[in-house]
């Protein structure tokens, strides 16, 4: 080959020429090779994908000075590229017209199998293009389009493998940016999480406080309660008998009969705080609450003023719960009363509803004691005046009261507390400055149960003759009810101990027809002397007065075998018909004693 002499000045100018943009080119890469070191520091400190395609776009212009390039990303729930950052914008739609072409023609396909940078020709054969797929080793990200200008047709195997180095950062840092986000989301989703648990840790706390407290205060009560019963047992009974003895016309007779008035609130009063504490000792069963509701609901629409709309949504399908009659209608009554009383002066809208609802997971952690499953859901909603937060911090702790003196006893929502928990179930309230209150009672619903009413021997109080042997340890008690037994008509022998009881019993058990004993007494308990006694007569019907003991229930001295369970103070009606229930169903069971005292 004959080369042109070096003196020829054009080949010396083109070879000066071609030295120059290899040393341009060679520096290009130099300074981009250094660059790559913080890259990956720098995308993943990005704020977004375009970010890290701009970081990637500044540092290939070191490497290949395109006309126009632009990227595109795959788009993960259809797979189809999509157009993410162009340069210039002015050559955006020459650009997306020539991809249209180079998709169709299986271009971007081949360029992702090969994985490494390929050049094609324009669709009017003036240019080349490049192709190089932005992927990791798992999936592909995207497709880098590099249109070359007209004297550039080909690009230095050297920029194509730093481009390939480079792109396959832009891929490793877009995956990256994406676990780093899905990682953000986890992290947030997971402090949520933490922060809810938290406070339902919280609240499961201050409610385990609260429960606590109230046990305490209970405790204390129902002692109190017990002592009360026995004092006003007497006041009663003694108020009855000289009711008995006046004639009708005589002037004492009024201020007796406010004694009695103010023994039998006296005696509610006590009810409430035993039922408050959780030792009432009534005896549940399935309830059907839409009745009960609707009947609370009638008896006090005449003391509801007529400013104040009540609305009543209860839905007759729910099924049973377990549960005592009373107490729900309680419930229902206290909640009423106050949702009215809030509105008193504004009058308003009084809605009650019943639906039936399933409790999950998520409610029993934050309601100590309650069971997932079937739960009565009754709400009762004022429009009144609303309560402050720190009210409601503290409206179910009793003789706690916002009320004027002589308006409450502040033991209203504590007792309806008592007998929601006492059932199983939660109570909730919503409520704000001027906006009313809401009150959300839980009861556990019964899965399957048919209510079979109770039915009771048609037997009214009446006198009779029979021999009764009564044990009580607190004397005047003792002396009341022996009197109003005597009044009856009934024999009785009455002992202050359990001890002399059993002893009579064993000189002649025959001489009585009927065993009447407290139930605490220092020596012995009156289940233990009903069990003691019937060593001696197993026949011997037995009733059993308490005023109060955690100990028993009416189910359990049922289950014993005790015919009657009577809760002190009793009134000469109350003892008078449980007498002669007791009596009779003895007469008519069979020798031994009969289980079936239990159900009778």
């Amino acid at each position: 080959m004959n080369r042109p002499p070096l003196s020829d000045p054009e080949h010396l100018l083109a070879r000066i020429e071609y030295l120059e943009e290899h040393r341009r080119f060679v520096q290009n890469v130099l300074e981009m090779a250094l660059s790559l070191v913080d890259f990956q520091e720098n995308v993943l400190n990005s704020y977004g994908v375009e970010t890290i395609l701009q970081e990637a776009q500044r540092r290939i212009r070191y490497l290949i000075p395109f006309e126009a390039d632009a990227f595109y990303l795959v788009q993960e729930e259809t797979s189809d590229f999509r157009p993410a950052l162009c340069t210039p914008q002015a050559a955006r739609a020459a650009v997306e017209a020539e991809v249209e072409d180079l998709i169709e023609q299986g271009y971007f396909a081949w360029a992702i199998r090969e994985r490494r940078g390929i050049t094609v020709a324009s669709r009017d054969r003036s240019r080349r293009i490049l192709l190089h797929a932005i992927a990791t080793q798992s999936r592909v990200r995207g497709m880098l389009v590099g249109l070359l200008d007209a004297r550039r047709q080909q690009i230095p195997d050297t920029a194509l493998t730093l481009l390939s180095i480079l792109l396959l950062n832009t891929a490793n840092a877009v995956e990256s940016l994406e676990f780093y986000r899905l990682l953000r989301q986890q992290k947030a989703t997971l402090e949520k999480e933490i922060e809810e648990r938290t406070q339902a840790l919280a609240e499961s706390e201050r409610q385990m406080q609260q429960v606590l407290k109230l046990q305490a205060i209970g405790t204390l009560a129902g002692g109190i309660a017990h002592d009360f019963n026995n004092i006003l047992f007497p006041i009663l009974g003694f108020a009855e008998i000289a009711l008995d003895d006046i004639p009708p016309e005589h002037p004492a007779r009024r201020s007796l009969e406010e004694i009695l008035k103010a023994a039998n609130r006296a005696k509610d009063l006590v009810q409430q705080i035993l039922t408050f504490s959780r030792r009432n000792g009534r005896e549940r069963k399935p309830t059907r609450v839409p009745q009960i509701v609707r009947e609370a609901l009638a008896l006090m629409r005449a003391s509801i003023p007529k400013t104040i709309e009540i609305v009543c949504e209860l839905d007759d399908s729910c099924r049973p719960i377990l549960g005592d009659p009373t107490q729900i209608h309680q419930v229902v009554v206290n909640l009423c009363t106050n949702a009215y009383q809030a509105m008193q002066e504004t009058g308003g809208r009084l809605q009650v509803r019943l639906e039936e609802t399933e409790i999950d997971y998520e409610q029993t952690r934050r309601h100590v004691g309650t069971r997932m499953g079937p739960h009565l859901h009754l709400s009762v909603r004022d429009t009144g005046v609303g309560m402050e937060p720190s009210v409601l911090a503290r409206i179910f702790e009793p003789y706690y009261t916002t009320k004027e003196p002589g308006k409450g006893t502040g033991l209203g929502l504590s007792v309806i507390h008592g007998i929601v928990k006492h059932h199983g179930g939660f109570i909730t309230v919503e409520s704000a400055p001027g906006r009313g209150s809401t009150f959300h009672v839980y009861l556990p619903a019964l899965e399957e149960a048919d209510i079979v009413p109770e039915t009771e021997p048609g037997v009214s109080p009446q006198s009779g003759s029979e021999r009764i042997l009564l044990v009580d340890d607190e004397p005047q008690v003792l002396d009341i009810e022996r009197q109003l037994i005597e009044r009856l008509g009934y024999r009785v022998t009455a002992c202050a101990d359990p001890g002399e009881a059993l002893q009579r019993l064993r000189q002649a058990c025959r001489d009585f027809d009927l065993l009447i004993t407290d139930m605490t007494m220092p020596q012995m308990t009156g289940d233990r002397l009903a069990q003691l006694a019937w060593e001696i007569r197993p026949d011997l019907p037995v009733i059993l007065c308490t005023g109060y003991n955690e100990m028993m229930s009416e189910e359990k001295a049922h289950a014993l075998g005790i015919r009657r369970f009577l809760l002190k103070p009793v009134d000469s009606e109350e003892l008078a018909l449980a007498i002669r229930r007791a009596l009779s169903a003895f007469l008519e069971a069979p020798a031994g004693r009969p289980a079936a005292w239990a159900s009778a």
